[in-house]
């Protein structure tokens, strides 16, 4: 009888359902006691590690191309601010340099002046 009571001590119940592991300890524990990097771990999650190292990568380099974008923006916008400043003067120069009173002045050393008769038109 002592043998019979022994054998069903041994067998677990079969009533019981395993309850399945939280998120902390499935993921997060391994991380925080370092057996994560034990050899073991390393090798069954390899694939894992690779994964998470490039979206590193790739989140480093996305980083660093939308500053490089950034200050590209920035350069444009001055260079195109100085070149709206240089058209703005040079349309300034342009509208003194035709007024009828400085064309007349440039004119002058040529023999010609200003005539006093308005133009008209000539109909057939």
């Amino acid at each position: 009888m002592n043998q019979i009571n022994d054998i069903e001590q041994e067998v677990p119940e079969q009533d019981e359902v395993k309850k399945p592991k939280s998120f902390l300890l499935t993921y997060i524990r391994p991380f925080l006691d370092g057996s994560f990097f034990s050899q073991d771990s390393i090798e069954k999650n390899f694939r894992f590690i690779i994964y998470i190292i490039v979206l590193i990568i790739l989140f480093i380099s996305n980083t660093f191309r939308a500053q490089d974008t950034q200050r590209r923006i920035e350069k444009t916008k001055d260079e195109t601010q100085a070149i709206r400043i240089k058209s703005i003067y040079m349309k300034s120069m342009l509208m003194e340099s035709t007024r009828p009173t400085k064309m007349a002045e440039m004119v002058k050393d040529l023999g010609l002046k200003r005539s006093d008769v308005p133009p008209y038109k000539i109909e057939r």
